[in-house]
């Protein structure tokens, strides 16, 4: 392999300035940002660093690339894990992404989901139990 190319973008950049200049407060640390080896055996890709995300999906759209890929909402970088409270089973994984799919799919028959920044669900691992009567 020769070649690393990850998708920076400048938030990232400007986010995890402090880790890089130790001038500023880090407003967050990005996983695609300053977590690389000095020295590695491969050159490092990232042709939209200097971009913000408005520019990227300009350029996406001049690409011919899917408006629902551009505008799609952002996804953790380190996974589903960290929207499974406690740990982390596949069981409970595989419940996750159902129940996201069905409140990103509402979303979109509400015409709300490009009205909001993020949207998604969180796996709680508590059970609780359903009260029928007077206010059913």
């Amino acid at each position: 392999m020769k070649w690393l190319a990850q998708g920076t973008i400048y938030p990232d950049v400007i986010e995890s300035a402090a880790s890089a200049t130790g001038k500023a407060h880090v407003i967050k640390s990005h996983h695609n940002v300053g977590g690389l080896p000095k020295e590695m055996k491969m050159g490092l890709v990232e042709p939209l660093k200097e971009l913000f995300k408005d520019e990227v999906r300009k350029i996406g759209l001049e690409l011919g690339l899917p408006y629902d890929m551009l505008y799609r909402h952002p996804f953790p970088g380190p996974g589903l894990g960290v929207r499974v409270l406690g740990e982390v089973k596949k069981e409970y994984c595989d419940l996750l992404r159902r129940a996201d799919a069905i409140f990103i799919e509402e979303l979109r028959k509400a015409d709300l989901y490009d009205k909001v920044s993020q949207a998604f669900t969180v796996f709680l691992p508590v059970r609780s139990v359903g009260v029928m009567g007077r206010w059913s």
